[in-house]
């Protein structure tokens, strides 16, 4: 008889069953190996997955698509095809059509919306057909039984795990009308759907029992109640999903050691994209990544990868990442020739193999020949497209491919669907919070749960609960059970844990769980003296108004700053924030006010909006032009009023130098305006307008003002210093400049003697925007 399993790894587990024994195996199969084999479609070709893309893309070319609201933009649609393909696949097979959705009581305008779907359907189904293609949504259509591959097995026993589509259905039934057929089901809470398949079948199951069925003769042959044995159970939460790390390598660990073989201890991952982040903690080699490791990993999708982003993005850090990379310039030069251009499969994979060869050992790797083979294939066959698109389909089917992980850990990594027909006695689950248990389901954009229910579809509810089946019996086999999760501000323990019954008020201490993963070393910290001996004489520098700020705000950040001379570590970005627009504006006023554009606020406008174009240095860059310009209205009409009344520019980014008892005074002053023989110092202010009351005025440090009026005093008589808010358009006088004179004069007095020791701010509220506060170790006050 031949065994079917719902897994691979179920096979592999049946077979391990008769290592000892002296006989004949019997054959074993998966139930995805069954259906494609018991199935024949006459004259058509399975579609490549890319070209099935490229197909639904071309039949989505009918003027009522854009009512789905889904972009027919290539990059826009291969992401979003996915909803299409599942939504259609699911209907095919549980043999529901559009027409039957109709009737349902649902929102305005979903009559319309499942028109424009059917017309979608309709015209990707004539497409396949033109070409001799089906795939999974037209195979429950156009399949025939290959019924002499079925009658050549003899009989069959299915180990079923899961549910049932009304197409697998339809096909078992065929089957056992042909030869025997067994079923071998497990009834639990969580399955109570297929209970209600056989009593279709006039079979009645009952719950917490293992059943074998004759599904030709419609008996039951075997009745076998589940064993609730005493388990080991230990649920932690933490604080974080890293923290995680070091509980596995400690329960296992502890397992061992109660008596259990590593080859009997798993570890599920519910979202199995963290495997990415628990194998290089995996330092003693002791687990095996069942899903293998990912293509994403290799040096050549990462390349790749990176000269994709820098073409499409063209942001700095792009850039980065491909000298980081250190791929060629020859290769970047011959990408940028043929990006946006149509290309034929030759100069496509010419391009590709070229960037393989890099790497040796990939390069001879089958799986990345296997891929190469397979996607020229398909380039051939495709229609023309542009290598952007080619590369992006290509990165595409590389980000879905892995290779085996031959390290040879003996404890197992697996996502629960790996778990179906296979019992370990240690049970390892991580990340067991309501995000990922039970796992949601991408097949609902279309239709809402009560639709189908009308419908017959499987629910929201019955894909949770069939995730929970999993789980159930994963436990339910176990001998030892240990599960971790998240809890903190935005993750919460999964509700299932309650529904078992498990508690979910212990943390774990972590911080003994760390020494798992982290060598023990000494804190260490440079400037944690409370005294640095480093004398520095304010009086043998120049002193700028940010120096002095800096000095008087905290002294430990002016030695980092001016002494060690400590840069900031900032990465380099063209993205646009306060900074970059307020020096961009301060360059553009610079060459934008001069009498003649002061004449009119139209000449003003024109000029300044002929500068701020050409600062177009990022692709929003335009929108932000528009916003400021807007802005900028008041500033101009008060430039022009004024001008009229006889202000002229007398300086514009003067820099200059004065001596002030004993130290010297810097500073760079924005403008400097003149009428008669005044001075009226501006400073230009994109941002917020830094105030000063009575109250706050014997605590200011900022004291730029002060120095602007000082070194416009070596030029002539100052009549005013203002700042101007450029949002308001509007000069902001300094109402205290003689009291803040005053007060500039004691606090010099305090530092003309050289200053030392560097101790920490007293205020913690300044560490918040300091560069240097992990070196003083308060990141964690803050």
């Amino acid at each position: 008889m031949l065994e079917v399993f719902a897994t691979s790894r179920a096979v592999r587990s049946f077979y391990d069953t008769f290592l000892d024994a002296n006989t004949l195996l019997p054959k074993a199969i998966t139930i995805a190996e069954l259906e494609q084999k018991a199935v024949l479609v006459p004259h058509h070709a399975l579609v490549d997955e890319d070209m099935r893309v490229l197909l639904m893309q071309e039949a989505s070319r009918f003027t009522k698509f854009e009512l789905l609201y889904i972009e027919r933009e290539f990059f826009t649609f291969l992401k979003n095809s996915t909803y299409l393909f599942r939504f259609f696949e699911e209907l095919s097979h549980e043999k529901v059509a559009l027409d039957a959705l109709l009737s349902a009581d649902t929102y305005e305008h979903y009559a319309e919306h499942l028109e424009v779907l059917q017309t979608l359907l309709k015209h990707y189904k004539a497409i396949l057909s033109k070409h001799a293609l089906y795939d999974r949504i037209t195979l429950p259509e156009c399949y025939e039984l290959n019924v002499a591959y079925i009658r050549s097995l003899g009989a069959v026993r299915i180990h079923l795990e899961g549910f049932l589509s009304r197409y697998e259905v339809e096909l078992l039934s065929q089957i056992a009308t042909l030869i025997p057929l067994h079923v071998n089901v497990t009834i639990s809470a969580y399955n109570q759907k297929m209970a209600l398949l056989f009593a279709e079948f006039g079979i009645v199951l009952e719950q917490d029992n293992t059943y074998e069925i004759n599904l030709s003769t419609k008996d039951i042959l075997h009745v076998k109640p589940q064993n609730t044995s005493k388990q080991d159970i230990q649920v932690y939460g933490f604080s974080s999903r890293l923290a995680q790390m070091g509980y596995v390598q400690s329960t296992i660990a502890q397992f061992v050691e109660e008596g259990l073989k590593p080859e009997e201890i798993v570890v599920i991952l519910p979202d199995e994209r963290f495997a990415e982040v628990l194998r290089p903690f995996d330092t003693w080699h002791n687990l095996n990544f069942a899903m293998g490791i990912s293509l994403k990993q290799s040096h050549f999708y990462q390349k790749l990868s990176s000269i994709e982003k820098a073409m499409r993005n063209d942001e700095i850090e792009d850039h980065l990442r491909v000298a980081r990379l250190k791929i060629e310039p020859e290769i970047l030069v011959t990408c940028k020739e043929i990006w946006h251009q149509k290309v034929v499969a030759d100069v496509a994979m010419s391009f590709f193999e070229k960037l393989l060869s890099c790497d040796a050992k990939e390069q001879q790797n089958p799986l990345f020949q296997e891929v190469f083979f397979a996607f020229t294939h398909f380039l051939k066959h495709a229609p023309a497209l542009r290598f952007e698109q080619v590369t992006k389909l290509f990165l595409n089917r590389l980000s879905v491919l892995s290779q085996d992980d031959v390290r040879g850990g003996k404890v197992t990594v697996l996502g629960v669907l790996e778990t179906r027909g296979v019992s370990y006695k240690g049970v390892i689950v991580l990340d067991f919070n309501d995000e990922f248990v039970p796992k949601r389901s991408q097949k609902d954009l279309f239709l809402s749960s009560a639709v189908r229910a009308h419908a017959g579809l499987p629910t929201k509810r019955d894909r949770e609960n069939l995730q929970r089946y999993y789980y159930h019996q994963l436990f339910s086999r176990a001998q030892k059970i240990a599960i971790a999760y998240v809890k903190n501000e935005t993750s919460m323990p999964s509700r299932f844990l309650d529904e078992l019954g498990f508690n979910t008020t212990v943390m774990a201490d972590e911080k003994v769980l760390q020494l798992l993963l982290f060598d023990v070393n000494v804190p260490k910290n440079l400037y944690d003296q409370p005294f640095i001996d480093a004398p520095y004489d304010l009086k043998a520098f120049p002193l700028s108004a940010t120096k002095l700020k800096t000095l008087l705000t905290c002294k430990r950040q002016f030695y980092f700053r001016y002494i060690q001379r400590l840069k900031e570590a900032k990465m380099p970005s063209t993205k646009i924030d306060e900074q970059v627009i307020g020096l961009a504006l301060h360059k553009v006023l610079e060459d934008a006010i001069c009498d003649e554009s002061l004449l009119d606020k139209k000449s003003l406008y024109i000029k300044l909006e002929t500068l701020l174009k050409e600062h177009n240095h990022h692709e929003v860059w335009s929108y932000f032009v528009d916003v400021w310009l807007q802005k900028l209205k008041p500033f101009m009409q008060n430039e022009v009023a004024r001008f009229d009344e006889g202000f002229r520019v007398f300086k514009k980014e003067f820099s200059h130098a004065v001596p002030y008892e004993g130290f010297m005074l810097e500073g760079q002053i924005d403008r400097i305006d003149q009428k008669g023989d005044e001075l009226f110092v501006i400073d230009y202010k994109s941002g917020k307008v830094p105030t000063t009351t009575e109250r706050s005025l014997e605590s200011t440090v900022d004291f730029q003002l002060v120095f602007y009026a000082f070194i416009a005093s070596s030029l002539g008589k100052v009549g005013g210093v203002y700042y101007y808010d450029l949002k308001e358009g509007v000069l902001v006088s300094e109402n205290f400049l003689e009291e803040k004179k005053a007060l500039l004069h004691v606090k010099l007095q305090e530092l003309s003697k050289p200053i030392n020791g560097y101790e920490f701010c007293e205020e913690i509220k300044h560490c918040r925007l300091c560069p240097y506060v992990q070196l003083c170790g308060r990141e964690e006050q803050i």
